[in-house]
This record gives C-alpha cells, sequence and structure tokens, in this order.
C-alpha cells in the first residue's frame, strides 16, 4: 500500500457513519476490523435506549444504591464525574432520569418534568470511589449517550496505536481525533460545517494529535409534551447565541463533554490546553465569547 495513501474503512454504529484512516500500515485491515468491533462492544454495553445492555441492566436497574464496576466502567465513570465537576455540573450523565420520565409519562411538559426529578438529577446525586458507583435514588438515570462515541474514538486511536499505527485519522460522526500527521508531514484538515446547511463546510482547522468535536442543537431533538427541545438536554435550554460550538482537546471524550457544556453556557472556563470556536446565530466564527448577549 502506498504509504501515503490512507486505507479507508467506514461502517455504521452509534447512530452514526464511522470512518477510519489508516495510513502506512500493511495490517491497516485488520486494524481497522479492530476498532470495527470494539465500537460495536461499547455500544451495546453503554447503549441507554437497549433494555438488555449492561449499562441499563446493571446500572440504571439496579435494586441498591451501589453498583460494582469493572475497570473499564470505572474509568469511564471516572472520566465523566471529572468532567461534570470541571463544568460545574453543567455536563450532566444523570440526564437520563428526565428521559426515562418522559418515556414513562410523554404528556409532562418540561418545567413539570425537570421539576419532578430535580432531586434525582445533577452532581449531587451520585458519587465514585474505589470501583463503587452510588446512587442513592432509584429514579436517578444514567445515559452516558454523551460520552461513549467519544471514548470509541479513543479507544480507537489507542489500539492503532498499540498495533504500531502512528498516523490515522478517526471520524465517528463528527467527534474526531487525529493520531499524528500525514505520511508528508502535514496536518490532517478537518472541516466544520455551517449549522444552517450541513453539506456546506464553514471553516477547517488543523488536527495533529488531537480531537475534535462539534457540538449543535439543530440537527436533533428531544420531544416533551409542550415544547420541541434540543437533543442537548438542560433545564434552561441551550444559550440562544450559541448555533454550534467546536472544542480542540487531548481527546475526544474531553472535547465532546466540553463542547455538549458550552453550548448551554459559553463562558464556562476551559482548560489552558482546549481550544474553542464558536459560530453564532448570524453565523459568525469566534473564539471567544465577547459576542455572548448578557
Amino acid at each position: 500500500m502506498n504509504s501515503n495513501l490512507p486505507f479507508i474503512h467506514r461502517f455504521q454504529a452509534m447512530t452514526v457513519v464511522c470512518e477510519v484512516q489508516i495510513y502506512g500500515t500493511a495490517d491497516a485491515k485488520s486494524v481497522a476490523a479492530m476498532i470495527e468491533s470494539n465500537t460495536r462492544r461499547l455500544e451495546e454495553k453503554y447503549n441507554f435506549y437497549s433494555q438488555s445492555s449492561w449499562l441499563n441492566q446493571v446500572v440504571n436497574q439496579r435494586k441498591t444504591s451501589t453498583v460494582t464496576l469493572d475497570d473499564e466502567s470505572y474509568t469511564v465513570f471516572e472520566v465523566v464525574r471529572r468532567l461534570v465537576d470541571g463544568t460545574k455540573g453543567i455536563f450532566d450523565p444523570t440526564v437520563g432520569t428526565v428521559k426515562s420520565l418522559i418515556n414513562k409519562t410523554p404528556e409532562l411538559d418540561k418545567s413539570t418534568a425537570y421539576e419532578s426529578v430535580k432531586h434525582f438529577m445533577g452532581p449531587q446525586a451520585w458519587s465514585l470511589a474505589e470501583h463503587t458507583l452510588t446512587a442513592p435514588a432509584f429514579e436517578t438515570q444514567f445515559d452516558l449517550g454523551g460520552v461513549i462515541k467519544e471514548f470509541a474514538v479513543d479507544q480507537a486511536i489507542n489500539i492503532a496505536q498499540s498495533l504500531g499505527v502512528s498516523s490515522a485519522l478517526v471520524n465517528f460522526g463528527g467527534d474526531i481525533r487525529a493520531l499524528g500527521q500525514k505520511p508528508d508531514g502535514s496536518a490532517f484538515n478537518v472541516a466544520v460545517r455551517n449549522p444552517n446547511n450541513k453539506s456546506e463546510p464553514w471553516f477547517s482547522l488543523p488536527l495533529v494529535n488531537a480531537a475534535l468535536t462539534t457540538s449543535a442543537h439543530y440537527e436533533r431533538s428531544f420531544q416533551f409534551a409542550d415544547q420541541q427541545s434540543s437533543h442537548i438536554l438542560s433545564r434552561y435550554g441551550t444559550h440562544p447565541n450559541v448555533l454550534s460550538v467546536s472544542v480542540l482537546a487531548p481527546t475526544a471524550l474531553e472535547a465532546g463533554a466540553l463542547s455538549t457544556a458550552l453550548t448551554i453556557d459559553p463562558k464556562l472556563e476551559v482548560p489552558s490546553d482546549v481550544g474553542v470556536v464558536f459560530i453564532d446565530d448570524q453565523l459568525s466564527i469566534h473564539q471567544d465569547t465577547g459576542f455572548v448577549a448578557c
């Protein structure tokens, strides 16, 4: 295989098209197959919408207030907890609580739904220590949909790197991470779409040994009895001046959590090694929050 041309493998998982580009490796096909297999395993294990998933069987249908986590799940929840605390609870995996409530009682309006479960959501509703997840209220439900696709992207890079790959690009439905750079020494060039026209690239960013995710509230929605809400669920909604947020970070997991949180509170403080690009409601591009109305 020409080392300057990638081996490209595509598959459907986690409701999106997943693409793996691998450069300069004779075993690229087997590496890609391992990545796909692992991605499907993660999808099956952590799927909030599957009653047979580990997440629902063990965590959301728990019979006691504590759950003993396997090593992988403890790692996931540990990172999630750090992201929850780092975003002051704006990034909230217990959003599954309100989703479960609406699934059972779809006639509830948004305000009533959130009021009904407010004591079962947020950072105070759960804790983590020594491989043990503690969630005293059985009403507290976890939806890891905001992190597992990104976790799968990071694991894909880890798999590729462990098998000797030094140049690869993983893109799972717009959650992207680059391993190294292209064989010619150039960066991977990644485009971010126009929020009002998904077929139109709006700007691009170079990517080398970093991840890029974009969160936006224009593609998918969540239905309450009184209104259609963004799929990025928050009691007070996403910020009206923000159409999308793109975050450049060391890992896809960190980038994804921050891009989600920043659509709700764009003035949230971010780590020094993280870059942020906003597209506002006028389709202007910003790297700071001076455009945000008070």
